[in-house]
């Protein structure tokens, strides 16, 4: 789209065109999984079938989805052992 300046100066008649401004396409890098939260650098997330998790929710997906409530009394090493064993990967966001 041209942008188009009215002038009030009686030496120019008509209208200046300018050209258009170039475009700048906005690139995110931000990642979130399917509940929301923010995935940060160093963060385990889990891919379960289609799923994107975050460590932190993975507790309460696995609990509503497969009625798998064993891992909220885990610890971090111990519930992607278990994710990756039963469920899915897990990855560490690099």
């Amino acid at each position: 789209m041209r942008a188009l300046l009215e002038v009030e100066n009686p030496m120019v008649l008509g209208r200046i065109e300018y050209p258009p401004p170039p475009y700048e396409p906005s690139i995110s890098f931000e990642m979130h999984d399917d509940f929301g939260s923010f995935i940060a650098c160093g963060d385990v997330f889990f891919e379960i079938g289609d799923a994107i998790v975050h460590i932190d929710n993975i507790s309460d997906y696995l609990a509503t989805g497969y009625k798998d409530d064993s891992t909220y009394d885990m610890t971090d090493s111990e519930v992607i052992a278990y994710v990756e064993e039963h469920y899915g990967l897990a990855h560490t966001k690099k």
